[in-house]
């Protein structure tokens, strides 16, 4: 089974860690009105296989999520090691690759968590040509997933570097809520 994941932006990890709040009522950081969840179901119903490609989606909230299936934070070492040339080995010792933001606690993990990602790849995304995008999705398909994972990649790969080129302009990082 995949996981879901939505990565965003904003400013701190405290407000990132809101990602999982609940509160009676209100929406969360993440939550999306309802006619785009209700679409979201008729597409998974009626074309399964586009409805899990990346899409950009608006919460309520403001935040522009964009929302991918089986693109884990932890796969994105390797994608920062393609942009930058940095090893492998450094980039999953960094302190901000895929570290646990919410919960606070992992005996508090329950189906959901947010993570964070390095400042790193979101300044190497933020500087990425459109023209290149094509090529570092195939290099990362074939060297974290499989070749059939291309198109996908390219699509996740454009809409991530727009999210980081907004990160970067507003001083913002970048995180992700994966749910399993």
């Amino acid at each position: 089974m995949s996981v879901l994941t939505d990565y965003f932006a904003t400013g701190s990890d405290g407000v990132a860690a809101t990602a999982l709040d609940y509160v009676e009522g209100q929406p969360s950081l993440l939550d999306l009105p309802a006619e785009e969840v209700a679409a979201g179901k008729v597409l998974y119903r009626v074309a399964p296989h586009e409805a899990t490609r990346p899409r950009v989606q608006v919460a309520q909230s403001g935040i522009l999520v964009v929302q991918s299936k089986g693109v884990d934070p932890t796969c994105l070492a390797r994608l920062e090691e393609i942009l930058t040339g940095r090893p492998y080995n450094e980039v999953n010792a960094d302190p901000r690759q895929a570290t646990l933001i919410a919960p606070a606690r992992n005996e508090d993990i329950d189906g959901r968590i947010v993570l964070s990602v390095t400042d790193t790849l979101r300044d190497a995304l933020a500087s990425l040509e459109p023209s290149a995008q094509a090529q570092v999705a195939r290099r990362w398909a074939s060297a974290e997933f499989d070749g059939a994972a291309e198109d996908s990649l390219t699509l996740f790969l454009a809409a991530l570097t727009d999210l980081a080129r907004r990160a970067v302009v507003n001083e913002d990082r970048l995180y992700c809520c994966v749910c399993f």
